[in-house]
């Protein structure tokens, strides 16, 4: 019985001993292919962060790339389509640009991101008038908006832009990158209307400088020769020339004085301030004989608009042969209204802040003045003659000028938003 139980004793052991081995060698066994895992997931991650930062295994290299992107997450496309919705009118109005400035502002938060879909969207053409109306008539064409400008610099920046797209021109002059230039840059070949080239013009020649030249002179020329037609035109486009001939002065291109000179007369007989301003600026005394032209020109029936065309020719009396003949036609001319051919002589002195500086144009005009007199009848107008006379004899001396006749000039008055410049010191 003893030696049974001993039998079974060490049957029981020697079990338990095999049954130790086994399970340390199966842990063994674990233990190797668990590491043979780790070590080839750790290579498989070493090799996908390497790949991600754009070096070989082994090399580790941070990204630091931040998104800027509004509030809610939403794409340019979902913004967009959200302005579309949004239109000013009525008593609501003041909180639907709030909106407007909002949306737009989400747009340029999301930056090169925004670029594509707004570039979609100007290629479409469509737009929204952002301009007030007194009216819910289409044909109002904006007389309950009015800015304040002259007709010589109409603006290009806006506290709120007139429009959707001149908003979406302003996103893309914020976001300021190369993909945004070139979103603008295309603009200036595809827009018809004079506004949106001037504003994109001088957005351009901020972020580069004269790199636009040649298209922005040719987009204003374009459009000067072809003018197309705009639906539901307001303010900004009744000042589509001035916009236009803005850009070639802006450049200090004359290379369109020829066409100018044909458009200084409308087809309905009016005189074309613009294209007379571009000419006057862009050419000085060489404009005179284009200017004599249009003067003469029986098309033109308004006289106020002949005494506008007059008055820049006369700027050059007393130093060119045209203006003096001009000068003595008018003055000696008994047709004309005396107190007409009174301010065309007294405007020879010029006006308190725009007296003339020139020495030799200023004995040049005394000179013409005395050479009229002579066939002057009148004593009224001789005694305006001999005023100004004295008044252009004070400025060469540097004394005080009689400024009593009053402020009346030739033409009723104001240059066309021409500005005074201050008079040089004269020496004789």
């Amino acid at each position: 019985m003893k030696t049974f139980i001993a039998a079974l004793v060490a049957l029981v052991l020697g079990f338990g001993v095999a049954f130790a081995i086994v399970s340390a060698q199966k842990q063994a066994a674990l233990n190797d292919q668990k590491a043979k895992m780790e070590a080839q997931w750790q290579t498989e991650k070493d090799a996908l962060e390497a790949e991600l930062n754009g070096k070989r295994p082994g090399k580790t290299r941070t990204i630091e790339k931040q998104v800027n992107v509004p509030l809610g997450g939403r794409s340019a496309e979902e913004i967009l389509q959200n302005l579309l919705t949004l239109k000013p009118a009525g008593t609501g109005r003041i909180a639907i640009i709030r909106k407007i400035v909002h949306e737009l502002e989400d747009l340029a938060i999301l930056k090169d991101q925004a670029v594509p879909a707004i570039r979609d969207f100007l290629a479409r053409n469509e737009d929204l008038d952002y301009s007030e109306k007194t009216s819910d008539e289409g044909g109002d064409r904006g007389r309950g908006w009015r800015p304040s400008w002259s007709r010589s610099s109409p603006p290009t920046e806006f506290t709120l832009p007139p429009s959707l797209r001149i908003g979406l021109f302003e996103v893309l002059e914020e976001i300021g990158s190369p993909a945004a230039e070139v979103a603008l840059a295309e603009v200036l070949g595809t827009s018809g209307r004079a506004v949106e080239v001037a504003c994109v013009v001088r957005m351009l020649e901020t972020m580069a400088p004269g790199k636009y030249r040649d298209a922005a002179i040719a987009a204003a020329k374009e459009l000067l020769r072809n003018p197309l037609p705009i639906d539901n035109p307001n303010r900004l486009d009744e000042q589509a020339e001035s916009y236009l001939y803005a850009i070639l002065e802006m450049y200090k291109d004359n290379s369109f004085l020829a066409d100018a000179g044909k458009q200084l007369i409308t087809a309905d007989g009016k005189l074309d301030r613009n294209a007379r301003d571009y000419l006057t600026k862009t050419q000085g005394e060489q404009a005179i004989p284009a200017l004599m032209d249009a003067f003469k020109n029986k098309a033109m029936t308004n006289e106020w608009d002949k005494a506008s065309i007059a008055m820049r020719i006369l700027d050059y009396a007393g130093k060119n042969d045209q203006a003096n003949a001009l000068l003595n036609d008018i003055v000696s001319n008994p047709t004309i209204d005396l107190r007409m051919r009174e301010a065309a002589v007294g405007d020879m002195d010029g006006r308190p802040d725009n007296r003339p500086s020139d020495p030799d144009l200023i004995k040049g005009r005394i000179q013409v003045l005395e050479a009229i007199k002579q066939g002057v009848t009148e004593e009224q107008l001789i005694r305006r003659i001999d005023q100004t006379q004295k008044n252009l004899i004070n400025i060469l001396d540097g004394k005080p000028v009689d400024s009593s006749r009053g402020d009346r000039s030739f033409g009723g008055g104001g240059r066309g938003g021409r500005t005074p410049t201050a008079p040089a010191p004269v020496t004789k």
